[in-house]
Order: structure tokens, then sequence, then C-alpha cells
């Protein structure tokens, strides 16, 4: 059968296939609009914002060169005619920490409300993933056929962690929209090859590659897929030999023209500019030392020669360093275990917890689909996303099923392609097929308006979906609003609040007054926080992210690890639990005192930082990072006999209780500072 020929549908006419298309369109912008103004901000996207609101304002790429910038500048667009105020520069030497705290300020310290201009920039997001949720109907249709493509945007629709992570100010849906836009345009191109089609193909590549820095993997995916169009042709014609030589030309061509336009795009979204941020500005800490945390020679060596020859933006390649040295130091959380280090079935993992049995289902039946004549179309659309699951697997980002998304349009495509062939083959099996999508549409509404906790049926739904997966998957600060509602309808004067977001966030902006308790990533970073006794009393609102312990530890290292196996009063939102009653955390306390100990050190006030370290060790005699404490402070106070001495217990802890957990408290102790 030809490669044009399509799986067709006597019941459906182009109207009418257009009209459910618009009306699933129309319900999935009002699940996104709707969703978003019920959602605080997640983590970053403050930062991200404010990071566009710099490079409008002053070209300043400094400014989280963690992605390229140019998501983060549309996304600020709205930002512009607000009159918001530039926050102060923050005297912090770690470009990260002060991005972090200087978009909080640019949400929260201006006149207009924050809500508002969050919502202003997620707006932004929303139209990609509206875009991708188009192109994977129309590349469907074309390929397939009008039932297929609207299998396939039933499925895309209703696909929570799209609806999750589709209005949120980050790069990850609009990756996916380009690198779907990048190969559906490379594959109208390589079925006829002209000029426009062409242009639109270096287009989407080119935003692609200033998209994200994994956006470059469309210049191998697009190669593979040459190749796949070279042995397998669209045509019997194009196999002849003297067409498929000049079909080889015009791809080689083609391919040379991507790579070349996407080089000059990653410069001009830059400015054509080596340096990361303007004038005499250094970036803190500067490119060479923070390419010292690259312990693999040869990515060391490749970013050097590209440094050293100017040869990519110093931001793009600031950048790469910070993906690259993720994976030595990120935990891992799966199914109730937390390890030290990535995983390789991370990401498998959270595929299968995170999509919907629909789509799993109909991806597990698509070699059984029967779907005649489309071996080329198959396989042009399952390899990149057969590629990219491989590059994430094989990356160690273990930062959550986000990363996975732009391999989601693929599997939608396929999806739909086999509910379709499925559908048309018996009344049984259309029964059977729309039985699948009806259980998809309640399960997808389940989590509402909370995608980002969906969990399928299979672990439990969005309920359990902490016992499987943490952070961006679950809590990622985004439940401050329903926190609100429910300290609103359950008020308690007497609350403790255990908020998982970025720390810079006060949840007293939004009504909620309780008295914070340390987080783990306040703890990873070294931030202060307000002591606590150790037995506590009230209202103790605690979020899942710190119950699964990712970034505590396992085990006792986790100081909540009491309400692990404590059933809640009450569950806000499936992110954030409800105890009350009177609580015994030595732990906690004694790691907010050791916190307390450690920024009066920086301030010089020894007699007080001893006097809290020594109170943590005391509350916590077996923790390793309070003994390590302790022993500095010791030291800086002269006592270096009794400093060496906890210093060596805290060696010896560490060592001892889960060391593959503590192997960065190991290795400070082991090589200590030259200085205190």
């Amino acid at each position: 059968m030809p490669e044009t020929s399509q799986v067709q549908s006597p019941t459906l006419t182009p109207t009418f296939t257009r009209l459910i298309a618009a009306a699933l369109l129309a319900i999935l912008a009002i699940l996104l609009i709707t969703s978003a103004r019920e959602e605080s901000q997640t983590f970053d996207e403050s930062t991200h914002l404010f990071a566009g609101f710099e490079y409008w304002k002053h070209a300043d790429f400094g400014r989280n060169p963690e992605h390229p910038p140019f998501i983060k500048l549309l996304a600020s667009i709205p930002l512009l005619s607000m009159g918001l105020k530039e926050p102060p520069s923050l005297p912090i030497p770690f470009f990260k920490a002060q991005d972090l705290f200087n978009g909080v300020q640019l949400l929260y310290s201006s006149d207009a409300d924050a809500n508002t201009i969050l919502f202003r920039g997620r707006l932004v997001i929303m139209l990609f993933t509206l875009t991708l949720a188009l192109l994977v109907f129309l590349a469907t249709n074309e390929i397939f056929g009008p039932m297929p493509a609207l299998f396939a945007l039933f499925l895309f629709t209703f696909q929570p962690l799209i609806l999750a992570n589709g209005k949120i100010v980050a790069t990850d849906v609009a990756l996916a929209c380009l690198l779907f836009a990048s190969v559906y345009t490379f594959y109208r191109f390589c079925n006829r090859p002209s000029a426009p089609r062409l242009a639109l193909c270096v287009l989407a590549t080119s935003l692609s590659i200033i998209t994200k820095h994994s956006g470059v993997l469309v210049f191998p995916i697009l190669v593979l897929l040459a190749l796949v169009d070279l042995y397998l042709p669209a045509t019997p014609a194009t196999s002849a030999l003297g067409n498929k030589q000049r079909h080889l030309r015009q791809l080689a061509l083609a391919l040379c023209a991507i790579v070349v336009t996407g080089y000059i795009a990653l410069w001009a979204v830059y400015g054509f500019r080596y340096a990361a941020r303007p004038g005499q500005l250094q970036i803190t800490p500067s490119l060479s030392i923070y390419l010292t945390q690259l312990h693999h020679p040869l990515q060391h060596n490749i970013i050097a020669f590209f440094a050293r020859h100017h040869l990519f933006p110093e931001a793009y390649l600031y950048g790469w360093i910070d993906i690259l040295s993720i994976p030595d130091f990120r935990p891992t959380f799966l199914f109730g275990h937390v390890y030290g280090t990535h995983q390789w079935f991370f990401f498998p993992a959270v595929f299968l917890v995170k999509t919907t049995l629909a789509l799993l289902i109909f991806l597990l039946l698509l070699p059984f689909a029967r779907i005649i004549g489309r071996r080329r179309a198959l396989v042009f659309f399952a390899l990149p996303a057969v590629f990219f699951f491989l590059v994430c697997i094989t990356s160690g980002m273990n930062m959550g099923a986000r990363y996975l998304i732009p391999m989601y349009p693929f599997c939608i495509l396929l999806a739909g392609a086999s509910a379709a062939a499925f559908f048309d083959r018996s009344r049984t099996s259309r029964i059977a097929v729309s039985a699948v999508l009806v259980l998809t549409l309640i399960s997808a509404l389940h989590a509402y308006p909370n995608f980002l906790v969906y969990s399928n049926e299979l672990f439990g739904g969005p309920s359990h979906t902490y016992r499987s997966v943490t952070d961006p998957d679950a809590d990622w600060g985004q439940g401050l609003k329903w926190t609100k509602t429910y300290l609103d309808q359950h008020p308690d004067p007497n609350c403790w609040f255990d908020y998982h977001g970025n720390p810079g966030v006060n949840p007293s902006y939004f009504g909620i007054h309780c008295r914070p308790l340390l987080t783990g990533f306040e703890h990873t970073i070294g931030m202060g926080s307000a002591p606590i006794p150790s037995t506590i009393t009230g209202t103790v609102l605690v979020s899942s992210t710190d119950i699964d312990g990712i970034l505590w530890g396992p085990g006792d290292l986790n100081p909540y690890a009491t309400f692990r196996d404590r059933k809640p009063d009450a569950t806000i939102a499936n992110i954030i639990f409800v105890y009350h009653g009177t609580f015994n955390l030595p732990l906690l306390a004694a790691e907010t005192n050791a916190s307390a100990a450690t920024t009066l050190l920086r301030q010089g006030r020894l007699p007080q930082a001893l006097t809290f370290a020594q109170t943590a060790a005391q509350q916590a005699p077996d923790a390793a990072d309070v003994n390590a404490i302790l022993g500095q402070v010791l030291l800086a106070s002269g006592q270096v006999p009794a400093g060496q001495e906890a210093l060596a217990k805290a060696l010896h802890l560490a060592q001892t209780n889960h060391p593959e957990y503590q192997q960065s408290l190991i290795s400070r102790l082991q090589h200590p500072p030259t200085h205190p």
C-alpha cells in the first residue's frame, strides 16, 4: 500500500473531524488555564521569569544559564508592560542562589500581584502546549487519517503529565513542541523535498537548539531519520539507484543547512556575544572554576576546548557544566527507597507510573495492530521516542518525568494509530477501545487540578503517588493556595509548616502564618532556619517530598521519618499531609540548631555558635552532619582537641550509617578546607 494512503472511517467527514478536534483543544485550554490559576508557583518558575526579564533589560545571560534564553525571553514578554522593579543584586557568591532569591523578589516584592505575574508567564507556555496538540493532530491525520488523529488528540488532551507541565514556566513542553515540529517537518521534506518545507524544518530545529540544552539531540535524531528515509523509501520510484543518489544529496544538503542555521541561531539568541554577562560583569563562580566540578576527563576537556576557542557562548557552555555535574550528586527516590545516586531504571519506572494506562496499552498493542503499509512512518516517529528515552536513561538526570515529555507526542501519535486500528476491527473491539478511553478521561480528571501528583491506577492513583515518586512528580511547591484553603477551614494558631518549594517564597504572602519547619532543600543548601524545640504540639503540615526523604536520606537520616508510617489526619491535594498532636522530633530540632550555629559561625559570633552546636549534638548525638558542625565550631573557637574528636566522630558516623548517601560529607571530612 502506498505510504500516502490513510486509515479511513466513513462516518468522519472533514468538517466533523475539525469540530471534534476544536472541542478537544478547547477542553485542553480550559484544563490548563483553570488548573494554572489554582496552583502556586513551582520551584523554578520565578527564576525563569526573572532571568528572561534580565535578558530583555540588560542582555545579562549570566542569569540562569542552565538553559538557553529563548523560552525565558518569550515567557517574560508579558511582564515588560507591568512596570516591575528590578530587585537589588544579592551579595551571594553563587549564580544559582542569586537567581533563586532574585526571582522570588521580582514576583513577591512588586506592586503587581504575584499571581498575575506568574499567570502571564504561564500563558506563553500554554500556547506551546496547544500548538503541540495541534501538530500531533495534523501529523497523525496526514499519515494515518482522521480517526487515528482524533484518538491521538484525545490521548494528548487527557495526559496528566502534559496537563501538569503544559502551563509551568519551564522548557520541557516547549522543547517537546519544537522537537516534534522538527521531526514532522523533516518527514514532510523527505516525502517531497522543497525549499519551503526545508525552511520550516530549519526554523523548528533552530528553535529547538535555543530552547533547552537537550535540544541538541535533534541533530542525531534527524541524521538517523535520514538513514531511515534512504533505506525505507516512500515509494518504489524513489528506491531507484539514480533517484536514491539524488535524494541522498538533498538530505545531505538539508542536514548541513539545519546544522549551520542552528549554530547561527544559538549565537544569535546570546546576542553574538561570548561573555555571559554584559560590560565588566563576571559570572560567579567563573567558568574555569565551575568546570573543575566535572570529573569526567572527556567532558571537561571538550568544554574547556570550546571555551578556550570561543566556539560557543560562555553562558551556553556554563549550562552544560551544570547539567553534566548533576548525576554526581543527584539522589533518587523510587517506590519507597532512597538511593544516594542516580539509577538507570529511574526513567522506565517514572514512565510507567506517570503515563495513563490507555497510552501504555495502545503502545503495547501497536505491534499487533496490523497497520499495513505504514512501516516507514511507524519507524520515522518511533525512532525519536526510543532514542530520546535511551538518552534519558543513560544521562543520570533523575529529576522527574518532565524530562521524558519530548518523547510523549511521538508515543501519542503511534498510540492513536494503534487505537484506531483496533477500533475498526469489530464491535467488541470498538467497545473495548471506547471503554479504555472513557477510563482514561476519568483517571485524568480525578487528579484535577493538581495534575503534577498524578499516577495511574497500577500504582494507586494520585493519593499514593508519594509512595512511588517524589519532588517534581508530586509536591514541587504548588500547594500553597490549597493549604491556605485548608487552614481557613481548620484554623489553628499553633501550626507548623514544612513547605517544600522555593525557599525564598514566604507562605505568609498567601495568608499562611504557621511556624516554618526546616525543609530538605534548605538543609541541603545550608540555608538557616529558626531553631525549634525537640517536641512540638499542634497542627503539623508536612510535604510528601520530605516524608519520602529524597533530600534528607533514608531511614534515620530523615528527621521526618516519624511521619512515614503514620496515617495523616488529613491530606491537602495529595501532597501535603496534616497531623494533629504532640510530636517528638529531636533530629529536626538538632538540624535547626546546627543550621543556626553555621550561620553564627559565618558571622564570627563564636560563643553563640558554640551554644547552638552543642545543643544540636545533645539532641542528635548520632547525626554525622551535626557532629561535623560542632567540630568546625570547636576548632574555630580554639578548642582543637575537642574539635578534632567531634570531626572524627562525624566521619565514623557518616561511614557507618548509610555511607552511600553521605559521600559528600565524608569527602569534606576526609579532605577539609585549609581555612575554617
